[in-house]
């Protein structure tokens, strides 16, 4: 009897911890889906690292960064903006909104014009911040009299890499980029979290590699702006190795190790309470968690 009473308290034990995690993911859920109601979509992470190592590739000898640095930024940002434009117009970037209720007609009548002026808007935020970008060049250094084109290039290029992801995932108000760039709360959206490893991942590199700039060398990769490019390109790829993990690796196997426990403690419930000696394992499963 006291070991059908002590199967029954874990029974309910049980049933408020499910309760209680479930009441948790709604609540998340519920502050997902008001601010940013998207669904991952892990094409990104493949075709990001595609488009950034094409981006690098030099097809010939005439096109390089050493040579001919402006003509070869130029391609690099051609690709970058390319590849942004089409996963916007064809509605395939990493968040999208989910196909529900009357959300699925919008999706389905998304027209052409509609699909122009996303990527039209796209390209217009990212100049803006290419223009920023190149302020805080000059600010901080940059040849003003000349490499005007040089500097220009590397901005827009700074600005694909590090702003573009986060015009594409964030909502177009300040709170919500204060929220995914500049704070340090543990339970951001998954898009805040995109955006804000995109960024940093990008700018933070770029900064560091400034160092090497002034440097008295005489290294051919330390001539502008060619330190700051590189840098903003490797961290963007460690960028994107960063959000597969965080985003999608580390709470698949969080999934699987909670499905995994949940399977063990109901077979130890059955175990005990199908035979007398189950009781001990069920206690011990209770010790464990």
């Amino acid at each position: 009897m006291s070991s059908t009473s002590r199967s029954n308290r874990a029974a309910a034990g049980d049933a408020r911890g499910r309760t209680e995690q479930k009441s948790v993911a709604a609540r998340t859920d519920q502050h997902q889906q008001e601010s940013y109601p998207l669904d991952a979509n892990g094409i990104e992470l493949v075709l990001g690292g595609l488009a950034n190592a094409v981006s690098l590739v030099t097809p010939r000898r005439g096109l390089n960064v050493y040579d001919t640095p402006v003509k070869y930024l130029a391609v690099t940002a051609g690709v970058l903006f390319a590849y942004y434009g089409i996963l916007a117009f064809a509605d395939i970037y990493c968040f999208k909104a989910p196909l529900r209720g009357s959300a699925a007609g919008r999706r389905r009548r998304l027209t052409v014009a509609r699909r122009v002026r996303k990527v039209a808007t796209m390209g217009a935020a990212t100049l803006a911040a290419s223009a920023a970008i190149a302020g805080v060049f000059v600010l901080f250094g940059a040849p003003v009299a000349t490499q005007q084109a040089e500097t220009l290039m590397a901005a827009v290029n700074v600005s694909l890499l590090a702003v573009t992801p986060a015009i594409l995932t964030l909502r177009p108000t300040a709170a919500a980029w204060r929220r995914a760039l500049l704070s340090v709360e543990p339970h951001k959206s998954v898009p805040e979290k995109w955006a804000s490893a995109l960024f940093w991942c990008s700018v933070a590199p770029a900064w560091a590699a400034a160092y090497f700039v002034p440097m008295d060398w005489g290294r051919p990769w330390q001539r502008w702006p060619i330190p700051i490019v590189g840098g903003a390109f490797l961290g963007n790829l460690v960028g994107l190795l960063y959000v597969a993990v965080r985003c999608f690796v580390i709470p698949a196997a969080r999934a699987d190790f909670i499905e995994s426990e949940d399977a063990r403690r109901r077979m130890a419930r059955e175990a005990g309470g199908s035979h007398p000696g189950g009781s001990a394992d069920l206690e011990a499963a209770k010790k464990e968690e």
